[in-house]
Order: C-alpha cells, then sequence, then structure tokens
C-alpha cells in the first residue's frame, strides 16, 4: 500500500485538487517538493514539510 498526500490539505486556499504518491514517506515528500514548484514555491521550508508529513496518509 503505498502513501498520498492531497495538496489541498497542505494548502486549502490553493484550490489544487493534485493528489501526490509514493510507495513511501520520504518519497512523497521529494514529489510533493516536486509539485510544491508548480506553485512557484522553489524551496520547501522546514514548516512546509512539517505541514506535508502531517497530511500523508496511506492509500486505501
Amino acid at each position: 500500500m503505498g502513501k498520498i498526500v492531497e495538496c489541498a490539505k497542505v494548502d486549502p486556499s490553493s484550490g489544487c485538487t493534485h493528489v501526490i504518491r509514493g510507495t513511501t514517506e520520504e518519497e512523497v515528500l521529494k514529489n510533493a517538493a516536486e509539485h510544491a514548484k508548480q506553485h512557484g514555491i522553489r524551496e520547501v521550508t522546514p514548516e512546509l514539510k512539517a505541514k506535508v508529513k502531517a497530511a500523508i496518509r496511506d492509500e486505501k
């Protein structure tokens, strides 16, 4: 079973419906950092990383 995080769960104001997937939490974090570039985020701060980690859940 993989892991997922919904972009809107990290930043509800974005209105983004993208779902980031990975087999591990680390892979999801890496993929989320790549997706963040689409929102103009070039550097993932520790605060943002913590928000993403808190929103990661198991894919059903």
